[in-house]
């Protein structure tokens, strides 16, 4: 007798298809399908064991890097990472060629079907499209109608969602034409895939997707009117409120083009500037990821907070590439499904080649009747789409009685559709073990030429349910990477091409969106308000209790003084009489620390850092991400359960060694263009206001017992090492401070800060045929000198005898110029508003 795979291999052992149902993977016989069996025989050679320690390494390796559907908004709607299936969906090169050649005559059939509707409108006059479907649309409006798109291509980039019925037959279950969605997805489920099975990689022949990408970087280089070479090429994203985010910062570094919203952009003159640091800079291509409707707040939505004011007339003047064109998304909607084959004779004179599922739409008559009298064997949907505004309540619609169905859509005809019920082929997915699920896949094309090119992969999507893609999205299904096998060996390709044209050297210049160099501002401010946060809790903790436990009470009430100061806790602690009248300490301070309601809590300010980290991601290395995802996920009350005074001393510990690994691979890795010096300015700025703090709360009144304090700020300022290297165990004063504030060798010294904020804000891009210093420039040289012309033997020695004025009067000095060098930083460069002639030189430095 002989033993079926299944059995063997553990792997899928019990694996068992639901009945009724197209199984990729086995035939209805129970044997393995052709592809599924070479696969099944490599697993078996890998072993049960090596398999799930790849698969573990793989989930490793997406919890690091985050990659997360949703984006991050707020502590109650954290990112949800993405979910990848260890075992790939496998398909035939044949096979895949003849859904690759259907989908190019949709996508040329929806491109014709786009520039008609916007253009002479023969479907409408000709009756081959009911004029009400698409004037009833929300999505069809007047600003769209009369553009003339580069090559008349409308549809640059498409998508359609698939899936196999019983019979074996693929269905599109929906066109994507706005901007569709998984691009990004599927390149990473590729890229970890096939890092999980290298060998088999290989060996299976696998299509490989830098082709299709390729295409995407020649399309829209293909855009700009003028001929580029190498034109300026930006992503519009909706931004970090989007779910889609983390993909278009993924496809933005991928591809290499900007990240942008848009605010970072403007219209001068029929132009798209982008808003640099340096001025406006022309935009050649704009490779839209929002919504048509929110891309003008002008012309389309006047509400939208996301739109550039003009952009609908600059493209219709011609001064911008646009893919996909403004307007796109009319097709994704469910209604025209019910015309697609009338419109596919009436364009292309040809029958489709991939039927889509069956649809009526209820504003025909003939076609009301029809659905009416089957409703018990359809499904409604919603009859207009706007990407992103999908009806999940339509769910529990279907749900209602057949009579109180049949009255809501008889009562708004219009705006329904019914469709028949596709039962989804099922794929198995590893879960500990092998279990079915049902697949729908989102296969990408885009435009080359008079065609389109396929991706030679897709984004499979997996769940148990039959719910519609979209749905099946948000409701956190899994997904896979989809290999397309062929005959014959792949040729490696990569999207790093040598170029004929030798490029001129440069470095780096002015090009830094204003947005994004603030977003890194506040990043800096925020890893340093943590570390200093952390730095104190840590000492405070260590003298509660332990070894460290204080017996002089000296250094807790100068502690307690430092927090109250940065509104960590309550403001009574700083004050002797009231501190007894609170509860203890010891008791309240674990809950304040990672209390998320309080704005100034240390959790807040991780949750601000990460958020931060979030939006800027396109502009700093994996490696770098990885550590602000750590600090994250690390820095959390539920490592320990219920948390005591030792619980946090560890998180403080964990938390200063991570944020060190930060500033270390910021120093040493990050390239000094303007992105690194607004990191460095928030960070300068915020440490300088640290130290101010630290001097002014653990010296003014200066304690009557010095030594322990003296320790205690040498502690918390990280440089008592340097400290006991110079002067061993002789606590003073003057050294103190000096090596706080003025010693220029100390990377921890209010002097260095100074120094460093000068050499940034030096360098910043500025018309230097202007005469004179900018008001930044006064500010920090200014602060410089204050420090430097300081005799801080004299301070000292003042000091120690009662008169706190001259330090007092520094103090105060500082801490009131340091906010107004932010804030001349902050409406120099990162509130655009300059145009580009008035500056005609910026140094690239």
């Amino acid at each position: 007798m002989t033993t079926s795979p299944l059995s063997v291999n553990h792997l899928f052992q019990g694996y068992t298809p639901p009945p009724g149902v197209f199984d990729e993977f086995l035939l209805d016989g129970g044997q393995p399908r052709p592809q599924a069996k070479l696969f099944l025989d490599a697993l078996s050679r890998i072993g049960r064991e090596e398999f799930e320690h790849r698969w573990e390494q793989a989930q490793r390796t997406v919890q690091a890097n985050d990659f997360a559907y949703s984006g991050h908004v707020s502590p109650d709607d954290q990112p949800r990472p993405w979910e990848l299936d260890a075992i790939p969906f496998l398909i035939s090169a044949a096979e895949w060629d003849t859904i690759a050649t259907a989908l190019k005559q949709r996508a040329r059939l929806l491109n014709l079907v786009l520039s008609d509707l916007y253009g002479q409108q023969t479907l409408l006059t000709q009756g081959t499209l009911p004029a009400e479907l698409v004037f009833s649309h929300p999505g069809f409006l007047r600003a769209y109608h009369g553009q003339v798109p580069r090559d008349n291509c409308f549809l640059h980039f498409y998508a359609a969602d698939l899936a196999r019925s019983p019979n074996g037959k693929w269905w599109v279950l929906a066109d994507r034409s706005e901007a569709a969605s998984g691009i990004g997805f599927a390149l990473e489920n590729r890229i970890l895939t096939s890092r999980m099975f290298p060998e088999l990689f290989h060996q299976f022949h696998v299509e490989r997707l830098a082709p299709f990408f390729i295409a995407v970087q020649e399309r829209l280089r293909s855009l700009t009117s003028q001929g580029i070479e190498n034109p300026r090429v930006v992503l519009l994203s909706h931004g970090p409120e989007s779910p889609n985010y983390f993909e278009d910062a993924y496809l933005a570094r991928y591809l290499g083009y900007t990240l942008v919203e848009g605010g970072d952009l403007a219209i001068r003159r029929n132009q798209v500037m982008l808003k640099t640091l340096g001025g406006l800079i022309p935009v050649d291509v704009i490779f839209r990821r929002q919504n048509s409707g929110d891309c003008d707040s002008l012309e389309l939505n006047s509400t939208s907070k996301r739109g550039i004011s003009g952009l609908t007339q600059a493209a219709r003047s011609g001064q911008v590439g646009i893919a996909n064109s403004l307007g796109s998304g009319l097709l994704e909607s469910a209604a025209f499904m019910a015309y697609m084959p009338r419109l596919c004779k009436a364009l292309l004179g040809e029958e489709l080649k991939l039927p889509g599922v069956a649809t009526w739409w209820c504003g025909d008559p003939a076609q009301l009747s029809y659905v009416l009298k089957n409703l018990e064997k359809l499904t409604i949907q919603s009859a207009f789409r706007i990407r992103g505004q999908d009806h999940p309540a339509m769910e529990s619609w279907n749900q209602l009685p057949l009579k109180k169905r049949a009255e809501l859509i008889q009562a708004r005809p219009k705006q329904f559709v019914a469709q028949e019920k596709v039962i989804r082929s099922s794929v198995p997915v590893y879960k500990g073990q092998t279990t079915p699920a049902h697949l729908a896949l989102r296969s990408y094309a885009v435009s080359t030429g008079e065609s389109y090119t396929v991706m030679q992969g897709a984004l499979a999507r997996t769940s148990k349910s039959l719910d519609p893609l979209e749905v099946s999205i948000r409701k956190g299904e899994g997904s896979k990477d989809t290999w397309v096998l062929s005959d014959h060996p792949v040729e490696h390709i990569s999207l790093l091409k040598e170029q004929g044209r030798t490029i001129s050297l440069r470095r780096s210049g002015s090009e830094l969106p204003s947005r994004a160099a603030d977003n890194l501002f506040w990043l800096g401010r925020q890893l340093e308000r943590a570390e200093s946060l952390a730095r104190l809790l840590r000492s405070l903790v260590n003298r509660l209790g332990g070894e460290t436990h204080s017996n002089s009470d000296l250094e807790v009430p100068v502690l307690l003084r430092c927090l109250a100061d940065q509104g960590q806790i309550e403001p009574g602690y700083a004050i002797d009489k009231m501190r007894n009248q609170l509860p203890p300490i010891e008791h309240v301070l674990p809950t304040a620390v990672f209390d998320e309601t309080q704005s100034a809590s240390l959790r807040s300010i991780v949750d601000e850092l990460f958020r931060l980290g979030s939006i800027v991601r396109d502009r700093v290395s994996l490696d770098t991400w990885r550590i602000i995802r750590r600090i994250d996920k690390g820095f959390q009350p539920a490592r320990f359960g219920v948390t005591n005074l030792s619980d946090v001393l560890t998180l403080m510990n964990d938390l200063i060694t991570e944020l060190s690994a930060f500033s270390g691979i910021i120093m040493e890795s990050m390239t000094r263009t303007q992105a690194f010096r607004f990191l460095e300015l928030g960070r300068r700025l915020e440490r300088s206001l640290q130290i101010i703090s630290l001097v002014k709360n653990s010296f003014i009144p200066m304690p009557k017992i010095q030594a322990p304090v003296l320790e205690t700020v040498l502690e918390v300022a990280d440089s008592l090492m340097t400290y006991r290297s110079r002067y061993l165990s002789n606590l003073q004063l003057a050294a103190v401070l000096d090596l706080l504030l003025t010693d220029e060798s100390n990377p921890r010294s209010l002097v260095f800060q100074f120094m460093q904020l000068s050499k940034q804000v030096e360098r910043l891009p500025r018309n230097r045929e202007l005469p004179g210093y900018t008001d930044e420039q006064r500010l920090a040289m200014t602060l410089l000198q204050s420090v430097r012309m300081l005799d801080i033997q004299e301070v000292s020695e003042t000091h120690c005898l009662g008169d706190y004025a001259p330090l007092e009067k520094l103090i105060e000095t500082w801490d009131a110029q340091l906010p107004k060098l932010s804030e001349a930083i902050s409406h120099r460069y990162l509130v655009h508003a300059v145009p580009s002639h008035q500056l005609a030189d910026i140094s690239p430095q």
